[in-house]
């Protein structure tokens, strides 16, 4: 589902968007921090048993008032990932100041106001409050951009809302509870506790996430995952056994997409087989060769050749 509000009249600076947010999201209020034009925009999808949005919008603030909560019997907590901008969400006396990857907590049963002072972009993720741990509304501070799990966990969860929104239905149906699964897990990455103590889905999500943002990275492999996630190689090698596929195996599989299309992008015509290999990441022309034939049942050359492409 989608919304856009773009005002045209000066008596109405937001235009439809307090009902844009109602039907989106629950009742809010939004006031003005600045004499613009105001745009917003709104994609959501169900992912059961949560609900994905990704919101763009010009400055301005919004509040759930005590009026809203009475006339409603939601029960859900906003868990926003901002993306671009700067955020305050302000609630039972805590502020949170989200920078892009930032997490901020925001209770639909108690009001609150969130204060976004510049053009933002986030992803909401609205989560039932019973899916969460009691410690999210004690202390709702999730700085994740503050350590480098929290940032791999920041990235992997835009990455899992990304899918969301783009995704056919059945796929979401999983994310759902596995993303409600990395959001509790929050505060261990600010924690920054030791990886054998972490909960073993959410690090290997992330572990997968870094392989296929990285897969080019010549040096990724067992060592650089455990240098990176504070672990050791043993533990990151029992991790992949629970995929049925070895760290390497999934680091060639990405590889192997990387090469596949540039072997069909017209760009790439100019380059050779070797420097797409190498480019993919890959330090063995030939062990390339014999990955790739057993892949696609022809070897590069052939395949570039019959999908229209041409040989070195």
């Amino acid at each position: 589902m989608e919304w856009s509000t773009k005002p045209h009249r000066r008596d109405q600076p937001f235009g439809s968007w307090a009902d844009d947010l109602a039907e989106a999201f629950v009742r809010l209020e939004p006031r003005r921090i600045a004499d613009q034009p105001f745009e917003g925009a709104i994609s959501r999808i169900d992912a059961a048993p949560i609900k994905v949005s990704l919101v763009k919008a010009t400055r301005h603030t919004v509040l759930r008032l005590a009026s809203h909560i009475k006339a409603s019997t939601d029960d859900l907590c906003f868990v926003n990932l901002q993306l671009e901008g700067l955020g305050r969400t302000t609630q039972r006396g805590h502020e949170q100041i989200a920078a892009p990857g930032d997490l901020a907590i925001a209770d639909t049963t108690e009001p609150f106001e969130i204060y976004n002072c510049r053009n933002f972009r986030l992803f909401c993720f609205a989560v039932p409050r019973r899916l969460l741990p009691k410690a999210f509304f004690d202390d709702p501070r999730l700085k994740l951009s503050a350590t480098e799990g929290g940032r791999a966990l920041s990235r992997t969860l835009a990455g899992y809302a990304d899918l969301c929104l783009s995704a056919p239905v059945a796929p979401q149906l999983a994310i759902g509870a596995h993303v409600v699964d990395l959001i509790a897990h929050a505060p261990d990455m600010l924690a920054e506790l030791p990886a054998e103590r972490m909960n073993v889905p959410v690090l290997l999500s992330m572990m997968l996430d870094h392989i296929d943002r990285c897969s080019r990275d010549v040096e990724l492999g067992a060592a650089a995952l455990a240098a990176k996630f504070r672990c050791s190689e043993r533990y990151v090698h029992r991790l992949f056994a629970q995929t049925g596929r070895s760290v390497g195996e999934h680091i060639n599989e990405k590889r192997l997409d990387a090469a596949t299309r540039d072997l069909l992008d017209p760009a790439c015509r100019h380059k050779t087989i070797a420097e797409i290999a190498f480019d993919a990441g890959f330090c063995d022309i030939s062990h390339f060769n014999r990955l790739f034939k057993r892949s696609q049942g022809l070897a590069p050359r052939e395949f570039r050749r019959t999908m229209g492409g041409q040989g070195d």
